[in-house]
């Protein structure tokens, strides 16, 4: 009997063994441990929706970028220039008359501004109200010519004088003027 209990004793502690490794691996949790992963699962949405906002406003910055980039090869006016439709444009407000003028915007690698259609002329009817020198001429006494060399077509230039041989752009309209006359005017050169 001895020996059988010997034998039992062994089997009681081997269950006993594995019976207390048993019990350690379903301790419970510290509180501490399961406090946190309680907060994890109500934390996880927010910080899913926080990152998707931010991937979203990266990517649409991206795109931005990348149309500005495109379309204006990411060059930009000088400093007191506006850009507008791949040109910019600036107001002098000095005067000079129209050939000081013509020299001040070619100085900058501009020239004095030639209106090439109604939806420029009509953003420059909108932005001024003074009287500003363009570059357009009547060297001939009847054909006016824009400094590209285009003729002006459709458009009348009001005069008072055939001495009048240069044009100013006022609020809504050309107006001819002796070429001495001093006023502001607004240079033009392409974006590049």
């Amino acid at each position: 009997m001895e020996g059988s209990r010997s034998e039992t004793s062994a089997a009681d502690a081997s269950e006993e063994i594995i019976y207390t490794s048993v019990k350690f691996s379903e301790t419970p949790r510290p509180r501490a441990k399961a406090a946190q992963e309680k907060r994890a699962p109500r934390l996880w949405p927010a910080v899913v929706s926080g990152l998707a906002v931010g991937f979203g406003i990266l990517s649409i910055s991206l795109a931005i970028a990348l149309i500005w980039k495109t379309s204006d090869s990411h060059t930009r006016c000088p400093e007191q220039w506006v850009a507008y439709r791949g040109s910019c444009y600036s107001f002098s407000r000095e005067k000079k008359d129209w050939h000081s003028s013509q020299e001040s915007c070619r100085a900058q690698g501009a020239h004095l501004l030639v209106i090439s259609d109604t939806s420029e002329m009509d953003l420059f009817k909108s932005m001024q109200t003074g009287c500003f020198w363009i570059g357009l001429r009547n060297c001939t006494g009847s054909v006016w010519i824009w400094e590209d060399g285009s003729v002006l077509n459709g458009t009348k230039v009001l005069s008072n004088s055939p001495v009048q041989r240069c044009a100013v752009l006022m609020k809504d309209h050309f107006q001819a003027s002796s070429c001495e006359f001093s006023a502001s005017w607004i240079c033009e050169k392409s974006l590049r």
